[in-house]
């Protein structure tokens, strides 16, 4: 402020001090240099600039410089959020840098959304031209980044003035910072982490409901995951992760897919409550309402892809308030009624009208640009997101209840069929089991049962290194009996012998009828002494020649061949039952001419 005490001391009439003097503080108040120190990790410049609307949008950096006086001071951030302007707008900024070294910052606008900003760095010597916006393609941006970011280098004890030239269709949201470049780098990691996951949790939740609706062929889950899929492009081209990672070449087209993708996000939405409200069937009225809305939406959609960008900004921002406030109307009433779902419904559409709310009212400049504000749709959508993917896994949980409730009673219908089927299914396999297995006459082994029985004894022997006996019988004087006293008495005689051999046998010894006449005692952990087997070959040959009574009270007795062979795996040979056989087969033949010319003897 100049000093204007020697103008009122002068002898200038007083009436033209106080003309001067109002003059003076009708001129309005430039902002100050800010001072830069090191150290300090950032700056917020909004209070340290003055702005400017180009009404006419053809002024220059030169035209711009004669014009310091025109500009207006920032008192408060909000003042720096202009709304839907068509004008360009001039901000003008004074540093200097307060130390005796070279300093490195980083300008950042905080909003996202920007076609084009063109930042002059003027000094007392030079001056420089840096550019960069949404609307432009990321390898011509002064900085790869999804925000307008500008690199700053300023001299040891330099002072420039910072001339920025911002146009946008958008809403026009002009608070910037100075950071210094690890600030800002960490910062924008921290940012590109956090909306990385949150885009990844939205992708992940329409790709789940959309298996839903591939599995369960319930179109509340479709319409919920293209919900999903809509907002999601509204929300990528917003912030501008979509332009560096998927439409580079559409960056110009930025702004318009914003404004399509919330609209088709309107359009979804729409038909999503009237699938998880099941407004047909319940509230036929709201149903009908929703539907013209609905139709009302895909002409915005087609309205936003040939207005211009601004008009269809505004319409996406009045067709998201609407669809926004109409939904939670017919939630409220479907609460009301107590509709299935309805609770659910409209606690999440609360919160994301909130958001969209928010991010609307912001656009259109009523509220100012802060933290809430320009990330208000995200928290809004995010807490909503999380609130119907618990209501439709309640929907999911009650159409499984249902689905289960009429299989049971399918179930309690085929249950006592399948419980007798099942029973007679577990007599008839133990009948076909034991058929295959045993000998029909005497219950023992037969073949196939003895050939199994073997490998397991065999096998077992081969681990324990303990020797397994095999006895091979055939009884003698046998025929004389089926010829006096009948087959029947003969397989009177066959149950006996069975009977007593399988009471000679120990737990894991296996007999087996092997033909007519002829019987196998498979015995494991014996000892392979001739003394174990002598004992063991007279104790079979006095049971077997015990005489037998007959039913019609007749006593007949039969005679025994026997032949005995064993097998060690501490010999380390291996063998099969065919060998064993062979083996117990030919002794049994050899001992059979001695037991016959004894009995000739004595006859």
């Amino acid at each position: 402020m100049p000093d204007l005490s020697p103008l009122l001391s002068s002898p200038v009439p007083r009436w033209l001090a106080l003309c001067l003097l109002l003059i003076v503080f009708s001129l309005p108040a430039l902002a100050d240099p800010l001072n830069l120190y090191a150290g300090e990790p950032g700056y917020q410049l909004d209070s340290h600039t003055a702005y400017y609307h180009d009404s006419g949008g053809t002024l220059t950096l030169a035209d711009i410089r004669q014009k310091t006086a025109a500009f207006t001071a920032v008192s408060a951030p909000e003042d720096l959020n202009f709304g839907y302007t068509a004008s360009p707008t001039w901000l003008r900024t004074e540093l200097a840098n307060a130390t005796g070294r070279t300093q490195r910052w980083m300008v950042v606008f905080a909003f996202p959304l920007i076609d084009r900003v063109t930042l002059y760095r003027v000094g007392k010597t030079a001056s420089q031209r840096l550019e960069s916006g949404s609307a432009m393609p990321v390898e011509t941006r002064a900085l790869g980044r999804r925000q307008m970011a500008f690199p700053l280098t300023l001299a040891a004890q330099e002072q420039i003035t910072l001339y920025t030239r911002v146009e946008t269709a958008g809403s026009k949201v002009l608070n910037y910072r100075l950071m210094t470049p690890e600030a800002f780098y960490t910062q924008n990691d921290q940012a590109t982490f956090w909306l990385a996951t949150y885009f990844g949790v939205l992708m992940a939740l329409g790709l789940y409901h959309l298996m839903l609706f591939i599995g369960l062929k319930e179109q509340v889950f479709l319409h919920y995951a293209l919900f999903l899929f809509s907002f999601t492009l509204a929300v990528l081209a917003f912030n501008g992760m979509g332009t560096l990672i998927f439409w580079n070449a559409l960056a110009n087209e930025t702004a318009r897919l914003v404004a399509a993708g919330f609209v088709l996000a309107a359009a979804m939405a729409t038909r999503f409550a009237q699938s998880f409200l099941n407004t047909c069937l319940y509230c036929p009225r709201w149903h009908q309402a929703l539907g013209r809305w609905r139709g009302a939406c895909w002409i915005a959609l087609i309205a936003t892809l040939v207005l211009p960008t601004q008009p269809a900004l505004r319409l996406m921002d009045a067709c998201g308030l609407t669809t926004a406030l109409l939904l939670l109307a017919c939630a409220t009433y479907t609460s009301w009624r107590r509709f299935p779902g309805a609770y659910a419904f409209m606690l999440g559409w609360s919160v994301l009208l909130a958001g969209a709310g928010v991010f609307a009212l912001r656009n259109l400049g009523v509220l100012p640009a802060n933290f809430v504000t320009l990330h208000g749709i995200q928290i809004g959508s995010a807490l909503e997101m999380l609130l119907f993917a618990l209501a439709l896994a309640s929907r999911f949980y009650q159409l499984k209840q249902q689905t289960e409730q009429a299989q049971a009673k399918v179930v309690t219908t085929l249950k006592s069929q399948e419980a007798v089927l099942e029973r007679q299914v577990a007599v008839r396999t133990a009948a076909l089991e034991r058929m295959a297995h045993h000998d029909m006459l005497t219950g023992l082994l037969n073949r196939n049962g003895l050939e199994k029985c073997a490998q397991e004894a065999l096998a077992h022997s081969a681990r324990t290194q303990r020797p397994v006996a095999l006895f091979m019988l055939d009884l003698d004087r046998f025929k004389p009996v089926n010829d006096e006293h009948g087959h029947a008495a003969g397989d009177f005689v066959l149950k006996q012998v069975a009977n007593r051999l399988q009471h000679l046998t120990r737990p894991g010894d296996y007999c087996a009828r092997f033909g007519g006449d002829e019987f196998i005692m498979l015995l494991e952990n014996m000892d392979d002494t001739p003394a174990m087997l002598n004992e063991m070959h007279a104790r079979i040959s006095h049971a077997v020649r015990q005489p037998i009574s007959l039913p019609e009270s007749q006593q007949v007795s039969v005679g025994v061949s026997i032949g005995a062979s064993v097998y060690c795996a501490v010999s380390g040979q291996h063998t099969s039952l065919e060998e064993l056989l062979k083996k117990a087969d030919g002794d049994m033949y050899a001992a059979k001419p001695r037991y016959l010319d004894g009995q000739l003897g004595r006859v």
